[in-house]
């Protein structure tokens, strides 16, 4: 099922998006979402959602992938997304997780703070109940425009 869904993206940035970076940036943000949904899901709803949005004077694409969770696995992944997001220099954040992750066995935390970090993406979530949205974002230049879709 991943793999479907990752050609789904890739198919989605290849027709929307004239910049072979941007694209190959989003697809590994996406690679990274759909990893942690089949991961770290606790019930049988989870989606991924990617979409072109008009932002401030730019065209953002956004990748948003909800799932439900545990409350002990929505306390540990809001610790982290609030020390990712509130981190200044998301390299040198994603480097202090390499680190401090080297040696744990089974577990590393590091899909989102690579998605900010190499991929220079901003990163949100919102939790309502048991329900995580992590939200993926970057605006994007070299968008192929609306005659592509016509007719």
């Amino acid at each position: 099922m991943a793999s479907a869904v990752l050609r789904l993206v890739s198919s989605f940035c290849g027709m929307v998006l004239d910049d072979e970076s941007a694209s190959s940036r989003f697809y590994m943000a996406a690679h990274e979402l759909v990893e942690n949904l089949i991961k770290y899901s606790s019930g049988p709803e989870v989606s991924i959602e990617l979409a072109l949005e008009e932002g401030e004077g730019a065209r953002v694409l956004v990748i948003r992938a909800r799932n439900e969770a545990s409350p002990e696995r929505l306390r540990e992944v809001e610790r982290r997304l609030s020390a990712l997001r509130s981190a200044s220099d998301p390299v040198k954040h994603y480097d202090e997780l390499i680190c401090e992750t080297a040696m744990v066995e089974g577990v590393s935390g590091l899909g989102l703070a690579r998605v900010r970090a190499e991929g220079g993406l901003d990163v949100d979530y919102t939790i309502e109940g048991s329900r995580l949205t992590i939200i993926a974002q970057a605006p994007v230049a070299g968008w192929r425009g609306d005659e592509r879709f016509k007719g």
